[in-house]
């Protein structure tokens, strides 16, 4: 096994590499920044090099399934002409929600559906999935990317055995880190 050392001067390519080569996750180049910069804060303000599971540890607590103000109870999509209808219920700090939208496809619905219906101002300017595993019980990564209003950047993941479940986690992780 190579030895990556992580620290306060690492580079993002290096952390990249690690939550890649050790467990299965292809960030988007720009996610690697953002990453690279919340592993540089935590490594500086425990004054230590950190292990490759704490860098994990990270990544799962700060982008992963991030469910604090918004929370996924369920959702249904149908097609429609224009693309995709989706009725989804969430749990909105601690009240149950169900919302609607349209959109060309179906994280786009869901987006439109959140979007609409809970005022917040963001658009989605990256999108990437892939397996985890090889197989039929396989796990699936999505990230998501969204731009607010005044352009900051925040970026959620979503893991999960079905993709587009993993994509609709993804956005609403990255809505939820929006607050923080």
């Amino acid at each position: 096994d190579p030895i990556i050392r992580i620290n306060s001067q690492s580079g993002k390519g290096g952390i990249g590499y690690l939550l890649e080569q050790k467990y299965g996750f292809d960030l988007p180049p720009k996610m690697r920044e953002d990453f690279g910069y919340t592993v540089k804060n935590v490594s500086d303000h425990q004054h230590k090099e950190l292990q490759p599971a704490e860098v994990h540890d990270i990544f799962q607590q700060t982008y992963v399934n991030v469910e604090d103000t918004l929370h996924l109870k369920d959702y249904r999509f149908v097609r429609s002409e224009s693309g995709f209808t989706v009725t989804i219920v969430l749990q909105v700090n601690g009240e149950e929600k169900e919302l609607h939208g349209e959109g060309n496809g179906r994280l786009d619905a869901v987006s439109n559906a959140i979007r609409e219906n809970l005022g917040y101002d963001y658009s989605i300017f990256q999108y990437k999935e892939h397996a985890l595993e090889e197989g039929s019980t396989s796990k699936a990564a999505a990230y998501v990317g969204v731009t607010q209003k005044n352009g900051r950047v925040s970026w959620g993941v979503g893991i999960h055995t079905d993709i587009v479940t993993a994509s609709v986690k993804a956005l609403i992780s990255a809505i939820n880190r929006i607050e923080q």
